[in-house]
């Protein structure tokens, strides 16, 4: 038998640590939802349909992983449920990637300081020569 719990009810058992398997909303408690409790209930496993789902901008953190991300048309037509499967996936990827670091410094602070605003860029530019690098010396050793 399905639990019927409030969204609220279900925010705290996702927060506490529970899961939301074999619970219904209450239809009274999802009309309007805000923006964090709606995420919090895509952990648990239950997606809030957007037009049900309120924000205010003032309460939005910005956060570079998702505010730099470009979206492209095909995820935008997708629906809420594959939106929420792909970034469960895209989050599982990223947990496996591993970053690594390179120090770029010059010891000369007008270009360090130009690096350091220009990090996105470089990364973007360096990315493909590093990989061909790799691949060159590869080939190298062959």
């Amino acid at each position: 038998m399905m639990k019927v719990l409030t969204v609220k009810e279900a925010v705290e058992r996702v927060n506490r640590g529970g899961n939301l398997e074999g619970v219904v909303l209450d239809e009274s408690t999802t009309q309007q939802v805000n923006i964090r409790d709606a995420m919090v209930l895509s952990r648990g496993g239950i997606v809030i349909p957007e037009q049900n789902i309120y924000y205010k901008d003032e309460e939005i953190e910005y956060d570079e992983d998702i505010d730099e991300l470009v979206i492209t048309s095909g995820v935008v037509d997708l629906s809420w449920e594959e939106k929420a499967r792909k970034a469960k996936e895209y989050n599982k990827n990223r947990k496996e990637k591993k970053e690594v670091i390179i120090d770029l410094s010059t010891q000369q602070p007008e270009i360090d300081d130009w690096i350091a605003k220009n990090r996105k860029k470089l990364e973007t530019v360096l990315r493909p020569i590093v990989v061909n690098l790799f691949n060159a010396e590869k080939i190298i050793k062959e």
